[in-house]
């Protein structure tokens, strides 16, 4: 693959879920499908750029909550800025790089160590400041996060081989913190969720940790659509089956389902979005036959009992000639009494969506960024000619208003 612009893939996740596995297992399969591939593990134990990692790690600093997130974030990150010259050369020469865990991690492990959403929201972006502005390493084309509950991945741990950085314990500082990795479970979960660049691979079923052949195979899916985004997947219903006695499928049905969906789907017309902040969560469809794309929070907000606040979704569209964008009620809010003050976007639009929400219960509401708030539903219209003419009222209904059908 020489010549070609190289790309860089994190495997990340929580503690235990086989990321050590599964960074050896893409690189193998890469390496079969003839890419030239190089591979980056952090922290680089051994290396003197790891060596306050290391101290940390056995304790010599205190506890996780004593050292801090920022101290700890810098132990780190100066391990990475070690390692990132190389990790650019390789991408130079149009490589394949694959890192088991980078900035992401992090993220999760000392992200969770504050509990206040505001000032982990400024913990995130300092540390993307120092990582990536000060420190100036590659970003990933893609993070992959593998999660595993936290109650699991503690006792998959302990199946690990010896380590030297740890003299051969069982657990290092993090491991041993049942806590701190539900912490960082809890924050892996809302990264993934929030911000570009990154897809949640579910590794456990049933609380039973998946094959590790199906793991592979289900981020092998993301890695191609980096790699060679023109290769479509479909979903894997035999391992399913497999997994899961009690899950069924009859191959022709779904065969006359997928056609009637490809033929449904060849008729919508594209929708393009922009982000207007790197953090802006892209307008998505929880269920594939959802009416409505939910639109998500950018930002935090308090919205007091009576009154009226504008969200900014940090994305805009531009929506085809002949549609319009119906902002309505998203119905997990509603039930709150938190509602939209109905919104139209139209196709020459091309500010910010924003969403006009209004607080009808007795409480404050807190939003917080990547929640959902509303959804928009995509419609055409008509564009009927006025024309100036007196109406017939002789009709069923006539000039009846409310209620003039009676109330059963």
């Amino acid at each position: 693959m020489q010549g070609t612009k190289g790309k860089f893939i994190v495997i990340d996740g929580t503690d235990g879920s086989g990321k050590a596995t599964q960074t050896n297992l893409l690189v193998d399969k890469l390496k079969i499908e003839g890419y030239q591939v190089e591979m980056a593990d952090f922290p680089q134990y051994g290396a003197k750029s790891a060596g306050l990692v290391e101290e940390y790690l056995n304790g010599k600093y205190g506890s996780a909550k004593e050292v801090g997130p920022y101290r700890a974030s810098i132990f780190y990150a100066c391990d990475r800025y070690d390692a990132n010259f190389k990790i650019k050369q390789w991408l130079s020469q149009g490589k394949i790089v694959i890192a088991n865990r980078y900035v992401a991690s992090n993220m999760a492990h000392q992200g969770g160590k504050i509990n206040d959403p505001r000032e982990r929201k400024h913990y995130f972006d300092w540390i993307q400041k120092l990582e990536y502005e000060i420190f100036a390493i590659p970003k990933p084309n893609i993070n992959i996060i593998l999660h595993v509950d936290a109650r699991i991945a503690q006792q998959l741990v302990d199946s690990k081989g010896y380590r030297d950085y740890i003299n051969g314990s069982k657990r290092d500082l993090h491991e041993t913190d049942l806590q701190h990795l539900c912490d960082a479970e809890k924050i892996y979960l809302e990264i993934a969720d929030n911000y570009p660049n990154f897809k949640l691979i579910e590794c456990a079923q049933n609380n039973q940790i998946m094959n590790r052949g199906y793991i592979h195979k289900m981020l092998w899916q993301e890695v191609i659509k980096i790699i060679k985004p023109e290769i479509k997947f479909a979903p894997d219903f035999k391992y399913l089956h497999e997994q899961n006695t009690n899950f069924k499928i009859q191959n022709s049905r779904f065969k006359i389902q997928n056609s009637n969906h490809q033929n449904l789907k060849s008729k919508i017309l594209n929708l393009k979005l922009e982000r207007l902040s790197p953090t802006a969560k892209l307008p998505a469809r929880a269920r594939q036959n959802d009416a409505g794309l939910d639109l998500y929070s950018n930002d935090y907000y308090s919205l007091a009992p009576g009154k009226r606040i504008i969200i900014q979704t940090g994305i805009k569209i531009a929506l085809p000639d002949g549609y319009a964008g119906l902002i309505w009620d998203k119905g997990g809010i509603a039930k709150d009494g938190i509602h939209t003050i109905a919104g139209v976007i139209d196709s020459g639009f091309r500010g910010e969506v924003t969403v006009n929400l209004v607080n009808l219960s007795h409480d404050i509401y807190n939003i917080a960024p990547g929640q959902k708030i509303a959804q928009l539903l995509i419609q055409k219209v008509e564009f009927p000619e006025i024309v100036e003419s007196e109406i017939d009222d002789s009709t069923d209904r006539g000039r009846g208003r409310f209620g003039s059908t009676g109330m059963f």
